[in-house]
Parts: structure tokens; sequence; C-alpha cells
């Protein structure tokens, strides 16, 4: 009796951890690009000048994409809001049931 315990404790047990990693938020939509490194010795920023300043370069690009990702969330998240705001409030425009006196 003992091990169908165990069993069945283990089962619930995956069930509820299951159940979490499925409840868990949206993945991260907007990921931020690294910024360069120049914390450097002098010697190695001085030969390797046009490597790092390409890096900024392609830093700057993605930091635009990545800007235009956060507004585009707030966007969708300002949206959604919205939306639950419209359902909250027809929420509690509803009647609450009548219940039968006895």
């Amino acid at each position: 009796m003992r091990r169908q315990e165990l069993q069945l404790a283990s089962i619930i047990v995956a069930t509820f951890v299951a159940s979490a990693a499925l409840a868990q938020p949206e993945v991260i939509r907007c990921l931020p690009p690294e910024v360069p490194v120049t914390d450097l010795p002098e010697a190695v920023l001085a030969e390797y000048r046009s490597e790092i300043a390409a890096e900024f370069e392609a830093y700057f690009a993605a930091v635009s994409t990545h800007i235009a990702c956060l507004d585009t969330e707030r966007n969708r998240a300002l949206s959604e809001a919205h939306r639950a705001t419209e359902a909250y409030s027809t929420f509690l425009n509803t009647p609450p049931a009548q219940k039968d006196l006895p």
C-alpha cells in the first residue's frame, strides 16, 4: 500500500510541476543587445580600433531595433490592459445570480 501512495504522490507532484511550467509567463520578447566592451588595455583598444568601432555600429543598429520592439510590446500590453478593463467592466455590470431563499 505504501508503494501505491508514493506513486500517487509522485504523479500529483509531476502534474503540479507540469501545470506550473505551463503557467509561466511568456518568453521575454525584447532582449537588449550587449554593449561592446571598452574596458580593455589601451594597446588592445588601439590595435582593434576598427573591430570595436564595428561592434558599436552593430550595437547602435541593434539598440534601435530593441527600442522598436519595446514600443511594440508596450502597445501590446496597453491593448491587453484595455481589453481586461472592458472585460472587468462587463463583469461588474453583470447582475449577481438570484439565490433561492429557504
